[in-house]
């Protein structure tokens, strides 16, 4: 039973991040574009990667697709080359020191946003793009660690 309530609060934060990427994905300015159903999905990948696989992930992207109006299933693809990515090495990521995750997560950032941008003809400057990846790494570093924290007291609960 627990197992399930589990579930049911990591999908109602992808839907809360849906919202929010909807509400912030009308800003014209570059950098403040954050992609938050991405964030929680590396967030949920890092933290507990057992109640994530790639179809989940490749649903995200479709709804990302869906609602920013890009190419039908680039983020879809993307998203699936990263979780598999993220899975896969999933031991290395995890014994990463903080420091070292923030590069990490912002050059996946900094690699996503140049592949989206260029196949749709956005125009962009690299450093503005480098600063949007930046900003979500540190949003992604905050959730993170909120997120660990939910986890280790949802393990704690559940071993009662």
């Amino acid at each position: 039973m627990k197992n399930y309530l589990f579930k049911l609060f990591i999908y109602i934060t992808f839907i809360i991040s849906l919202f929010l990427q909807i509400i912030f994905s009308k800003n014209n300015n570059i950098i403040l574009h954050i992609q938050w159903l991405t964030l929680i999905l590396i967030c949920w990948l890092i933290c507990n990667p057992y109640n994530i696989n790639i179809i989940t992930s490749f649903f995200i992207g479709l709804v990302i697709d869906f609602f920013t109006n890009y190419v039908l299933g680039l983020h879809s693809l993307l998203l699936c080359i990263i979780t598999y990515f993220l899975l896969y090495n999933y031991k290395i990521i995890i014994n990463l020191n903080l420091i070292c995750k923030l590069l990490f997560i912002t050059s996946i950032f900094f690699l996503i946003n140049l592949t989206i941008y260029n196949i749709n003809n956005v125009s962009f400057n690299y450093v503005k793009l480098l600063l949007q990846s930046i900003l979500n790494s540190f949003i992604w570093i905050i959730i993170y660690l909120y997120f660990k924290k939910v986890y280790f007291k949802y393990k704690n609960y559940s071993s009662f």
